[in-house]
Formats: structure tokens, sequence, C-alpha cells
């Protein structure tokens, strides 16, 4: 099942999507309708208050429920937000693709290389990515995210995907001048800099996550084009690495890396341009799509 965050009429709940998020005649499930209440089990329709109910049940009442037609709306009479606005931690992962780090001719890292991009990045399909002033160079990063939907802690490999809930599309958006001067904390971490969506896919719709076309093109132009089957870790390997350091709890995202093909890799590097727009896609989550506009003085760079 698909879940997504909306706005109508200025009010903000959780729906499901009927489609991909991309076609004419997709339609939203509005769970905030009087008819869908029975099947929210008393839970608010909001998509963290679902997660923390156990998503994969809140899925099969909704799938029993139906879908009756007064509570659904055309896709595009609604704003799509991300999936989850306001995560509660985001893990990023770099270095992740063998391909990647045959690109720049780097060895293999022994572990999970960590940072942690703020929940305050996040913004949904369709809102800009906002470049402040002397920026420098950004670039796109697609990935796949896992969503954290049972408590993991010091779990194994073996039983990691049982605390995925659900997956979507992240796209890590990066300022690699700020990173080489100051950091990833910094570099990473910049308002805008964290498309998510347009929609999270329950765990039951991805069979295997390591299996799964990955890309990303500007105004049409393909500049990634890879699978998750080229993960140096998988993302059983990063949830039980990440469990050992500190239990993750419901509602956390990791952001699992970016394939070959970033912008400070190409001749000439291809740093993301006010007036263009990204697509980022991940097979069978959907295609995220962000414009990129300039920001003014008060922009600043991070938070």
């Amino acid at each position: 099942m698909r879940f997504v965050t909306f706005t109508k009429d200025g009010a903000e709940r959780a729906g499901i999507l009927l489609g991909d998020a991309a076609g004419p005649d997709d339609v939203v499930v509005d769970l905030a309708h009087p008819l869908m209440q029975p099947a929210l089990a008393g839970r608010a329709p909001r998509v963290m208050d679902l997660i923390h109910s156990g998503l994969a049940d809140a899925a099969a009442r909704l799938h029993d429920h139906g879908t009756p037609e007064a509570a659904r709306l055309p896709l595009r009479s609604v704003r799509l937000l991300a999936p989850l606005p306001a995560p509660r931690r985001i893990f990023g992962i770099a270095h992740n693709y063998v391909d990647a780090l045959a690109e720049r001719g780097a060895p293999h890292p022994a572990e999970p290389f960590l940072f942690m991009k703020e929940p305050w990045t996040v913004i949904g399909p369709g809102e800009p990515v906002v470049l402040p002033p002397g920026i420098g160079g950004c670039t796109y990063e697609s990935e796949i995210a896992a969503v954290i939907g049972r408590r993991a802690d010091a779990v194994s490999a073996q039983d990691a995907l049982a605390h995925v809930c659900a997956y979507g599309v992240f796209n890590d958006v990066s300022a690699s001048g700020l990173i080489r001067r100051e950091g990833f904390g910094p570099g990473k971490n910049v308002a805008t800099f964290g498309p998510f969506g347009p929609y999270i896919a329950t765990s039951d719709e991805v069979s295997d996550p390591q299996a799964l076309r990955i890309g990303l093109s500007i105004d049409g132009v393909v500049l990634q084009d890879s699978t998750t089957a080229r993960m140096l870790f998988t993302v059983a390997d990063l949830v039980a690495h990440l469990s050992q350091r500190t239990a993750l709890e419901p509602g956390d995202v990791i952001a699992t890396g970016t394939p070959a093909g970033i912008a400070a890799l190409r001749e000439p590097p291809a740093w993301i341009r006010p007036g263009t727009t990204m697509t980022a896609w991940v097979e069978g989550l959907g295609a995220l799509v962000n414009p990129v506009v300039a920001g003014d003085a008060s922009s600043g760079n991070a938070r």
C-alpha cells in the first residue's frame, strides 16, 4: 500500500495513493474522511501515527475496509507533501555503491560511512530546492530510503528487514564545497536539501530492496542510472549496523547512499542550477520531481 501526506483546504493529513503519483487519473483516499475512521482503530490520520500503530497492520485494516468513493480525491486537487514531513531522525550513508566508489577510484570502506541529515531539510514532491547565494557547487543524489517501523536494538542482518515498514525515494542534495571546507554536517544540512517522496510503499510491495533500478535526470538528461544491487552494504546490513550503535525507532529513516554519476565527478561538473528540474526515481517507488531555484540573502546556507 502507498501512503502519502497531503494538504487540501489548508488541512494536512494522510492518504492512500491509488496510482504512482504521475498518472492523470491518480487518486488519493483521504484518511481523514469520516467513512475511513473505522479502519484507523482510533489513530489520527497521520502517517507517523500509522507507523507507530504498525503500518502493515494499518494497511491490512484499510485493505479490508475498502476505499469508498466519497473518500476519494483526484490527486490533481491536493498538494502532496513529503510522506513523512518530519521524520524522527534521518541516518545518511555515504560511499555505499560499488559503481560510485569505482568512479572515484576509492577503496571500499570497512563499515558504513554515517552522517546525520536533519529532519528540517525535508521537502516534498514539487517543492523547490533553494540554492543560497554563494553556496558553490551542489549535487543531486538519488537514494532509496528505508523507514523503520519497529524498534531495532542490536538486531542481526538476518532479522533486520522485519524492522523496515516502508520504502521511498530520497534525494540527498549536498553542498559539495561546504563538505570539503566544513564537513558533512554543514554540507548535507541546508534548508530544502532533503526532497522525499512522492509516497512510501509498505515493505510487502518491495520483495527485494537490493533488486531495484535507481536513477536521476535533470531536465530529461539522465545523470544516474544504476541498481540497488550495487550497494556495498545492503539495507539489511545498514539496519543491523546502525542498531548496534543506537536503537532505531519507528519513524527513523535511513537514506542508503547514491550510485555513480554525481555532479562533481562529471566533466564538466554537472552542478544543479536554478531554473532546472530534478527527477529522482526508484523502481516501484515513483518519481520525485523538484525544481531548483535561487535563494536570496536571507536564505542562509544551514541552520
